[in-house]
Order: structure tokens, then C-alpha cells, then sequence
């Protein structure tokens, strides 16, 4: 079973890298997308929020802002003392274009299945997800490639216990 996991997860990750090298500019990767993903999908967020859901340090979260800001994906505003986060229209496209190219590796991954597969390998997966119980910033990193506006029954959601640590 474990050998099975490991092909099927690095398959898996393979797609999603090659769709990244596809679609994102040069210089970009799969941290810079969880964060314009989970700005896009918590607009008006702050680098302390978001620093914990992209596995960087504090500083290291300013440093990936400030650059995702200087190459127009990412807009600051000051909100008393606070410095919220959203995207900018290109910031947003490139999202989109993202989501797009995501959903595609992952056609290509479960194009060997028939419908019912995939339908029924969705249902263990959500199962599996389900089962797990993790705090909100720990759902929030399980999540951060995700496209949060189509996701109506999350089971990474459903997964949340207010009575698990607040750590990733």
C-alpha cells in the first residue's frame, strides 16, 4: 500500500509541477500560488495570518509579499495598524490561469479511471480528509491550492477541531 501512495502522490505532485512550469512566470512557484491563493480566498488577510499556512517564517512571508507586491500580484492597505492583503486584477488572472491549468494535471492524473473511479476515489479521499482532526490554520495550509469560491462541502473544513492546537 505504501509503495502505491508514494507513486500515486508523486504522480500526482509531478502534474501539478509541470502545470506550474507551464503556466506561472518565471521565478514563481508552488508557495508564491498558496499565497495569492489564500489572499484571494481571505481578501483583506495579514502577513501575521498568513504566514503560518505557507510554512515560511514571519520575515520570510514580508520578503514573498514584497516581492508578489513589486511584480503587481499582491496590493497592501493599512487598515489602522494592521496591513491587509489582496490581489491586484493581474494577480487575480494569474490565479485563474493557475486553477485552470491545476484542474487540467488533474484530469491527466485520473484520466486512467472511468467515471465511477474518479467519483469513488473522491469519496475515500474526502473520507480520508474528513477524518483528521486539525486546527483551522492547519485546514487552511491542507487547502491553499485549492479554489475556495467552488468548493461548497469541504471536507478539510469539516475536519476542523477548535480543541486542536492553533500550529499547523
Amino acid at each position: 500500500m505504501s509503495n502505491i501512495w508514494a507513486a500515486w502522490t508523486l504522480r500526482s505532485h509531478d502534474a501539478l509541477t509541470a502545470a506550474i512550469a507551464e503556466v506561472v512566470p518565471p521565478g514563481l512557484g508552488l508557495r508564491d500560488l498558496a499565497a495569492l491563493t489564500l489572499i484571494a480566498s481571505h481578501d483583506g488577510c495579514s502577513a501575521d495570518w498568513l504566514f503560518s499556512r505557507i510554512d515560511l517564517t514571519q520575515s520570510g512571508t514580508v520578503r514573498l509579499i514584497d516581492r508578489l507586491e513589486r511584480l503587481g500580484y499582491v496590493v497592501r492597505a493599512r487598515r489602522g495598524r494592521v496591513l491587509e492583503l489582496g490581489l491586484t486584477a493581474a494577480g487575480q488572472e494569474l490565479l485563474a490561469t493557475w486553477n485552470t491549468a491545476r484542474d487540467q494535471a488533474n484530469r491527466d492524473v485520473l484520466d486512467g479511471l472511468t467515471a465511477a473511479e474518479q467519483r469513488r476515489l473522491n469519496e475515500l479521499l474526502a473520507t480520508a480528509l474528513r477524518r483528521t482532526a486539525r486546527a483551522r490554520a492547519a485546514a487552511d495550509t491542507t487547502c491553499r491550492l485549492c479554489n475556495w469560491p467552488v468548493c461548497a462541502e469541504c471536507p478539510v473544513d469539516e475536519s476542523v477541531d477548535e480543541s486542536v492546537g492553533e500550529s499547523p
